[in-house]
């Protein structure tokens, strides 16, 4: 009886987040198609969707009361908010204090004070085992931390140049291969500033539903839905041409296919480490592989030219799914 009031419960927290995320983002981005058309893909509106998720997240936690919502997540999650409004507030409007480069002094002070304020909790064992349930401590398995960025990356990079040498595609500035691993190392440099949009998603995707979906589903299915919503929710954008314009309809395929693809892996990490920082770094190397890839070795958002990426990520979320992580019931099942 009290096994079927959990499930309920969490059921019930499953959507309630789903319905706070996915209705928030498509009535912004759907308002902003409105006025914008395909302009709002440039449009500094943009900026605002990569957090909803974590938002929903812990308006879901505090709502019904999670027990992983200890003193040390409550003040980690409330400086995320703070950098999170911060970061939007003078990216919408204007740097209130000016700029270090192209970085607003505000945002850069707040966002590393935030991500220095984990780190220390993570130094504090007493700490770091009660931000655990949350997923928000370092976790364990420290080498996946090495092994899985360093795999990703090398066959992120590996498709893109397979896509150029094999004629599907050309960087959208001239390749250049030097230039782009200066990108990618300026990119990633920045990581201690611009963590809270890679953590605005992963937050609410890796950590809340996540462990609500598996909990629900088990590992093997939990990842394919997971992957399947990820993909769902940036249907609207898709649908104006923010991935494969050349092709919507088959694009829009296969991005579901890539959201799961690469969702796996993201998934496969958080379960080895028990930590959310796993798929925070995974993302923002993501990100920085079509920031900087797509100008200077290949333009992935060719869908031919992308297909190399696809196939070689797949292998790799292929070999993970074999893994018995997905039916550790400790790994998955997190959820008190």
């Amino acid at each position: 009886m009290q096994r079927e009031e959990n499930r309920s419960q969490v059921k019930k927290e499953l959507i309630v987040f789903l319905v706070l995320t996915f209705g928030a983002t498509f009535l912004l981005e759907l308002v902003g198609i409105g006025i914008y058309g395909s302009g709002i893909l440039t449009n500094k509106i943009m900026l605002i969707p990569m957090y909803i998720p974590a938002i929903s997240a812990i308006l879901c936690m505090v709502a019904f009361r999670s027990a992983a919502l200890t003193r040390e997540a409550g003040i980690f999650l409330a400086s995320f908010l703070v950098a999170s409004a911060i970061s939007l507030l003078e990216g919408l409007y204007r740097p209130l204090l000016g700029t270090i480069g192209p970085l607003p002094v505000l945002t850069v002070v707040v966002s590393v004070t935030a991500f220095l304020l984990a780190v220390g909790q993570n130094l504090k064992r007493p700490w770091r085992d009660r931000l655990t349930l949350a997923r928000l401590s370092v976790g364990m398995n420290y080498r996946y931390y090495l092994f899985l960025p360093v795999a990703f990356s090398v066959l992120f990079v590996l498709g893109l140049l397979l896509s150029h040498t094999a004629g599907l595609s050309v960087p959208t500035q001239g390749f250049d291969p030097g230039a782009f691993a200066m990108f990618i190392g300026i990119y990633l440099a920045t990581f201690v500033v611009a963590w809270p949009k890679y953590f605005g998603e992963e937050y609410g995707w890796r950590y809340y539903l996540h462990d609500r979906v598996f909990a629900i589903f088990g590992g093997n299915t939990g990842v394919l839905l997971i992957g399947l919503v990820w993909g769902l929710w940036h249907l609207p954008l898709n649908l104006v041409g923010m991935n494969f314009p050349d092709n919507l309809l088959t694009g829009n395929l296969v991005y579901l296919v890539y959201t799961v693809t690469i969702g796996i892996i993201y998934s496969f990490g958080v379960l080895k480490t028990g930590s959310i920082w796993i798929a925070v770094l995974l993302h923002a190397i993501t990100d920085s592989m079509v920031v900087s890839g797509y100008p200077f070795l290949a333009n992935g958002q060719v869908l031919a030219a992308f297909l190399p990426v696809l196939v070689l990520l797949g292998a790799m979320a292929s070999v993970l799914l074999r893994s018995r992580i997905w039916t550790d019931d400790t790994a998955v099942r997190v959820i008190s």
